[in-house]
């Protein structure tokens, strides 16, 4: 009974470290997930600034976008002129500027598109000239299609019309000038602008990731300590089982001494009953446990 009784107490000792250590982990896993709270909201809030600011990014990126395509369609005009400037008085500039396609019907746009390949193939042209004839009989041939088609759209494309005499081409060229100057200024201010919220956005995406950063690694450590958790309480409740079954031991081990002191007390008064000895006590007693006191 003894060594139940030294084991008993081992089991009580155990049991209460072991809800020690259950509180101090059931606590740092309080803690970890309140970080873990407050590190998701930090990573949410760095983010929600971010896609702020990259919203209102877009819009700049795509306006310097559209600004870029015009720039160099303003710029491909141009070169286009100057080379029409420097032969204003050539065969292929009268050929050029005589027809406005718009106007013509479908035949005369044939005709025209015959006298074009004709000069194409009987006269020595540069290579410039060669281009451009080539570029006016795709125009010629883009405009015979929608005709054909019966589209009424107007052929798009970024030579237009050529002005009809030099002081034209050079006044456009002076106001494309013009155009350009202003819309590199607009570009360039818009690509400052553009640079000054990704300056804004660079911070905010490392803040960002690093709250995220912990927020995982705190994630990690609560999902570890419930684990380390959920060990100990099988340890715990494996302890509490293990105390039941030495109590039931002490128990049955009190049950059997007490009995057995009462069994030797019995045959003692036994052997005074058979000598008339027993007092009134003593008799009751005898009566209590079913032996007659006589």
């Amino acid at each position: 009974m003894s060594t139940n009784k030294e084991q008993l107490k081992l089991h009580y000792e155990q049991q209460r470290n072991l809800i020690e250590e259950i509180k101090v982990m059931r606590k740092n896993l309080q803690n970890e997930q309140k970080l873990t709270t407050r590190y998701r909201k930090q990573r949410d809030k760095f983010k929600a600034e971010r896609q702020t600011l990259l919203t209102k990014t877009v819009p700049e990126i795509e306006t310097r976008e559209d600004s870029k395509d015009l720039l160099d369609m303003l710029k491909k005009r141009r070169e286009f002129l100057r080379r029409q400037a420097q032969r204003a008085n050539g065969p292929i500039f009268k050929i050029l500027t005589q027809p406005q396609l718009e106007q013509l019907t479908l035949v005369e746009l044939k005709f025209h598109l015959y006298e074009l390949e004709f000069m194409q193939q009987t006269q020595s042209l540069s290579r410039e000239d060669e281009e451009i004839l080539i570029e006016e009989i795709q125009r010629v041939e883009d405009r015979i299609a929608l005709l054909e088609k019966k589209n009424e759209a107007i052929v798009a494309d970024y030579l237009g019309n050529i002005p009809e005499t030099k002081e034209k081409i050079e006044q456009e060229i002076a106001e494309i000038d013009k155009k350009i100057s202003q819309k590199e200024a607009d570009k360039k201010e818009i690509s400052k602008k553009v640079q000054q919220m990704y300056s804004r956005i660079k911070p905010l995406k490392e803040e960002e990731d690093k709250a995220h950063e912990e927020f995982v690694k705190h994630l990690q450590q609560i999902e570890e300590l419930k684990v380390l958790v959920q060990a100990k309480q099988e340890e715990l409740d494996a302890l509490k089982g293990k105390i039941t079954n030495v109590k039931k031991l002490i128990a049955e081990e009190t049950h059997k001494q007490v009995y057995g002191k009462i069994e030797e007390k019995i045959e003692v008064l036994l052997k005074k009953r058979d000598k008339g000895e027993l007092t009134p006590e003593e008799q009751e007693f005898l009566m209590s446990y079913g032996h007659a006191p006589f």
